[in-house]
């Protein structure tokens, strides 16, 4: 039964009487009440996304950035896997204080890399994304619904909603509102730039919320990927997770005013400006990095050529945490002399040394770390 009608959407009564929103497919703001936002966006995407391609995209993007993103989209759900934290847990140690959180953040940013092959179908991509992300959890209950549509309907407090809960679209009408939301998500038309058609979708998707858990995560997986799918950008590097744990309240408000209002302009300048901040902030870590890769070329010209450190040197950039097993599987060598290098460019002052009592010890770029884990306590200096 359908009950109350706004332009955004439409609520319907499910069979235990709760009020569940179906949304439309949104209305596209006037692209000149967009455009200041939508520019400089666009823009920083563009440099970021240029900047590594001349890096080594696919080891820069998936190794470093989109872990970022991963660690801060899921930190906006409440997670509390840092940066470090993840590249611990993905190490051979596999250590972590809350190895369900590392093991849900791990999947997050393995979804980057995997991007779900082989279909262009958003619907598909969201269902193998939950599917990546529950699958291994150690509640049965939970990975039993890994890649499954929801069963129950889900909702969030609102003070502003009846019974001060807001109920999103109800079970049974998830199938027919996902067709309805992959069709606008991969509808092309040149007056709406994909940039803002994918904000939009994002939008939707969130109000349709139709897995029981991670739909957060998986939204805002989708909107690189489909950026990329097409054609928008040659890599899915339009991230912004990050800005979302930094502003949740606002995210989550913008989110209920386009509802309310059923004017999505508000909404899109939000995100819009959420990708621009997201790149020029990766755009920067990006030109830190050089600038170690520059000093760290100068610290091991003064090994033979044929040191193993030449070789272990590029790979801590990509990977800022890992033991001498993990090296020795990437760069090859004999085990003694990856860690030999290992030593000698502690001695160096590249890398340190997490826990010297553990045999399986963990190495740290300290320098690459401290730029992508906001996290990572500082030394005290006198």
């Amino acid at each position: 039964m359908q009950l109350g009608v706004l332009d955004s959407g439409t609520y319907e009564v499910d069979d235990h009487g709760r009020r569940c929103f179906r949304p439309h497919a949104p209305r596209v703001p006037l692209l000149e009440d967009v455009l200041d936002a939508l520019d400089p966006a666009a823009a920083a995407v563009r440099e970021f996304e240029h900047a590594l391609a001349g890096r080594q995209p696919d080891e820069f993007a998936g190794r470093l950035f989109a872990r970022l993103d991963a660690v801060h989209s899921s930190g906006a759900e409440g997670l509390t896997t840092t940066f470090t934290d993840l590249l611990d847990y993905e190490s051979s140690r596999r250590a972590a204080a809350d190895p369900e959180d590392a093991a849900a953040v791990a999947a997050c940013a393995e979804a980057f890399e995997t991007e779900t092959a082989g279909t262009n179908s958003p619907i598909d991509m969201t269902m193998a994304i939950h599917r990546r992300l529950f699958e291994r959890s150690r509640d049965r209950m939970v990975a039993s619904t890994a890649g499954k549509l929801k069963e129950r309907a889900n909702g969030t407090s609102d003070a502003d909603a009846s019974g001060g809960f807001f109920y999103y679209t109800q079970p049974a009408s998830v199938p027919q509102v996902l067709a309805e939301w992959r069709d606008f998500t991969l509808a092309r038309d040149p007056r709406t730039p994909e940039m803002v058609r994918q904000v939009l979708s994002h939008w939707m998707f969130e109000h349709i919320h139709p897995v029981t858990d991670g739909n957060g995560r998986i939204g805002r997986l989708l909107v690189p990927m489909m950026l990329k799918r097409k054609g928008a950008t040659r890599t899915a590097c339009a991230f912004f997770g990050e800005a979302v744990h930094e502003d949740k309240d606002l995210y989550v408000e913008a989110l209920k005013a386009a509802r309310i209002s059923g004017d999505m302009t508000a909404w899109t300048r939000l995100m819009l400006s959420f990708l621009g901040r997201s790149a020029a902030a990766n755009l920067d870590r990006l030109a830190r990095l050089a600038a170690i890769e520059v000093q760290w070329r100068g610290v091991v010209s003064d090994f033979r050529s044929d040191s193993m450190v030449h070789k272990l040197a590029p790979f801590a950039l990509t990977r800022p945490a890992f033991t001498i097993a993990d090296a020795h599987r990437a760069v090859g060598g004999t085990f003694a002399s990856v860690n030999t290098a290992a030593l000698q460019l502690v001695d160096a002052g590249i890398l340190v040394i997490a826990d010297h009592a553990r045999r399986d010890r963990l190495f740290l770029a300290a320098a690459v770390l401290d730029i992508f884990d906001r996290f990572r306590p500082q030394p005290e200096h006198d």
